[in-house]
């Protein structure tokens, strides 16, 4: 996976598993950032809040270099890392996994935990559906009437958009474009003298 790709949860999902009468009930969902992920866990913790413990892990960052997890008084290791290693061994990012779990009576073990833990993060990331995501950069092109079906083409080889035009005397479109072709369109429009005007940091 290059660093302008990504995979992510397209919506979300539940999943729940029974182990010796205890339920853990899974929800899976994509989220923008961490302020995000916060919202939603808030609600569930709502919609739950009779359950003892409501753990979760999450994924940010488009190499998915942020991550958390947390065991919600569950033993130590228990329940948050064994749903952050679903969602690392599918590869995803910018997702999280909320589990609450009613106890039965029965104690199941820090191994049981794990395993169930695990079981229902998975069972909710099997009833969703992971997509593929592009990283796009920001480009201000400004070009004459004459290229700018051309620049269009150029964008679209390399799977941008062209996010608006505006025609005056010159044309001036601002694009969007995975980041590892900036360098080369940027070089290929110089050699044709169409101007860049401004790009993403």
């Amino acid at each position: 996976m290059s660093t302008d790709r990504y995979l992510t949860l397209s919506g979300e999902s539940f999943g729940e598993v029974r182990e010796k009468a205890s339920k853990f009930q899974a929800y899976a969902f994509p989220i923008a950032d961490e302020d995000a992920f916060k919202e939603r866990q808030a609600a569930i913790a709502r919609e739950h809040h009779t359950a003892r413990h409501i753990c979760h892990a999450w994924v940010l960052g488009n190499d998915g270099g942020q991550y958390r997890s947390f065991d919600a008084g569950e033993p130590s290791g228990s329940a948050g890392k064994p749903i952050l290693r679903q969602l690392q061994g599918a590869g995803l990012t910018y997702c999280a996994i909320v589990v609450v779990r009613y106890f039965g009576g029965t104690l199941l073990g820090k191994a049981g935990l794990s395993h169930a833990f695990s079981d229902a993060a998975k069972a909710a990331l099997a009833n969703n559906t992971i997509v593929e995501r592009i990283v796009l950069t920001s480009l201000g092109v400004r070009c004459s009437y004459a290229e700018v079906e051309a620049v269009k083409r150029d964008v679209l080889q390399q799977e941008g958009e062209v996010v608006q035009a505006e025609y005056t005397e010159s044309c001036v479109l601002q694009i969007a474009v995975p980041r590892s072709a900036v360098e080369g369109l940027k070089e290929l429009w110089e050699r044709r003298e169409i101007e860049v005007i401004q790009s993403d940091p």
